[in-house]
């Protein structure tokens, strides 16, 4: 198994991180796998740091040393998250939003999102949370996949806002802590 160790980034590692995001956005462009996201708006760079100073954002390392994968877990929901028949019904303090979730094109097929989405869950048991909640495309069956496997239930497709993208049908996934 491929060597990748697993941590919450720090402001030191914010330009590695501003430029992980960067790099994902730009490889992800245009292919099967494309996230749709933009520069500095999803993930925004405001967020990011955000995300880095309040301790919300993982990251897996790999061997040769670069951010392969990372996401965010805060208590942020999109207009639209709580029209959902979630399982748990709990203050928004108690449930973990997970955003941003990618892993580079160089390091698919290795295992890493699922190593990361497991520690994700991992720290949110830690830290005393209910449930994690996150959205995904229709369409973006990998990543449904990976999700259904780790023990997410699909919650089916809901209306959803962002400001990038509007109102856009997602499929909505809850982990029951």
């Amino acid at each position: 198994m491929d060597e990748l160790t697993i941590r919450r980034a720090t402001t030191a590692d914010m330009d590695a991180v501003l430029a992980f995001y960067t790099t994902m956005i730009d490889e992800m462009q245009g292919t099967d796998f494309d996230i749709l996201w933009k520069h500095d708006q999803h993930p925004s760079h405001a967020f990011l740091r955000t995300s880095v100073e309040h301790n919300h954002l993982f990251m897996g390392i790999a061997e040769d040393d670069r951010i392969a994968c990372a996401l965010v877990v805060d208590h942020t929901r999109a207009p639209g998250y709580e029209r959902v028949s979630w399982v748990v019904d709990a203050p928004l303090e108690e449930i973990g939003i997970v955003h941003s979730v990618a892993t580079l094109p160089a390091y698919h097929g290795r295992g890493f999102a699922s190593r990361l989405m497991t520690a994700a869950i991992e720290a949110a048991q830690e830290d005393g949370l209910r449930s994690l909640q996150l959205d995904t495309f229709v369409d973006n069956i990998r990543s449904h996949g990976l999700y259904e496997k780790l023990g997410f239930v699909n919650h089916g497709a809901h209306p959803i806002f962002y400001d990038d993208l509007g109102t856009v049908d997602l499929d909505m996934f809850e982990y029951v802590i």
